[in-house]
């Protein structure tokens, strides 16, 4: 077994965090759970494994605003992905969600970052929000570990292919760690309590990152629903604590507008 300070591998099926981290590795027979560093239902309060000293406490540091958008609607009917392009029904649903989002940082002057996944879906959406964000908006090049993949097992539910999920998860997690920690500088901006972080990603990378934000087990990640061009909204304060504002919010499409994949509105 090897542990880390995000937590342990024990018997179970798997996710990628230890070996993400460079902890471990793991043969092809070794199938793993994620156990956490605290026992679910407490808290690790050095989730991130930061360790701040007086100094680094007495700074004004921001809160950082994660914004996870799932791409808009594709046509999956076929397998490159270069072809699986957004509908019209997935253009206007990212048109809304760049008006949405314009909307939320609207009178803000924090820094904003834009990142989204290199799979023609998710760049295709970003494309398409990026006019609606503030110009000062740092766009950064497309993510290959933000692709969608099976990010750990399901349960309940039957088991994923080990070796795929011990691949897709240790960039996936790689991923999440990228995003979510706690600030250790000052943001040089005219507003230095806050900085935001737009990520155009996948229905299966929301849905894990978002339960180990809040510390849950990641393989709950299937009982989640996101639907396209949701916005789940993750706020990390620099004292650590974690607060999931919203998960898969669809406030901003009228239903006719509502998909989750080629699934039409809510009733399927």
């Amino acid at each position: 077994m090897c542990a880390s300070r995000a937590g342990a591998w024990v018997l179970g099926r798997t996710t990628a965090v230890a070996v993400a981290m460079g902890k471990c590795s793991l043969s092809d027979e070794e199938v793993k759970l994620f156990a956490p560093s605290v026992p679910y239902g407490q808290w690790d309060p050095n989730w991130d494994g930061v360790v701040r000293d007086r100094g680094l406490r007495k700074q004004r540091l921001p809160t950082r605003h994660i914004l996870l958008i799932r791409h808009g609607q594709y046509d999956e009917s076929h397998k490159e992905d270069a072809l699986r392009r957004l509908t019209d029904l997935g253009e206007q649903q990212a048109k809304l969600t760049g008006e949405r989002l314009r909307d939320m940082l609207d009178g803000s002057s924090a820094r904003v970052r834009l990142r989204c996944s290199t799979m023609t879906r998710a760049r295709e959406t970003c494309e398409i929000i990026k006019p609606y964000l503030p110009a000062r908006t740092i766009v950064e090049p497309p993510d290959p570990n933000l692709a969608e993949g099976r990010p750990a097992q399901a349960i309940p539910g039957r088991p994923f292919d080990a070796n795929l999920v011990h691949k897709d998860g240790t960039r996936i997690e790689k991923a999440y760690r990228s995003l979510f920690y706690r600030a250790l500088q000052p943001t040089p901006q005219d507003d230095p309590d806050h900085e935001w972080d737009v990520v155009v990603c996948h229905g299966n990378v929301i849905r894990y990152m978002a339960m180990r934000a809040v510390q849950l087990p990641p393989e709950a990640w299937l009982r989640l629903c996101t639907f396209n061009c949701s916005i789940t909204y993750v706020i990390v304060r620099p004292s650590g604590s974690v607060s999931l504002r919203t998960l898969g919010d669809i406030g901003h499409l009228p239903t006719k507008l509502v998909s989750f994949s080629a699934h039409q509105a809510f009733e399927w």
